[in-house]
């Protein structure tokens, strides 16, 4: 899971990531709006799963180990 988000938010934000899990995308200036909508959509294509954009909250998702944590947590309840 963790490789394929990194490579997920690569192409969106078109870094890579990996050495620097704990910035924040919004604050750094590398995830915006579209930029959330694009994540959103890629987690479900890869993950399927159904996130819903007015429920996923920035401080979910703010940094890419914020975000990791959140699908874990989110694809252990499905499965409970």
């Amino acid at each position: 899971m963790e490789e394929t988000i990194y490579t997920i938010l690569e192409e969106i934000t078109g870094e890579d990531l990996r050495e620097e899990s704990n910035e924040n995308l919004f604050d750094s200036g590398r995830l915006d709006s579209l930029g959330i909508i694009e994540l959103i959509v890629a987690v479900e294509d890869n993950f399927n799963i159904k996130l819903d954009p007015a429920i996923v909250g920035r401080n979910d998702i703010e940094t890419p180990n914020k975000l990791i944590e959140y699908l874990k947590a989110l694809s252990k309840s499905k499965i409970e």
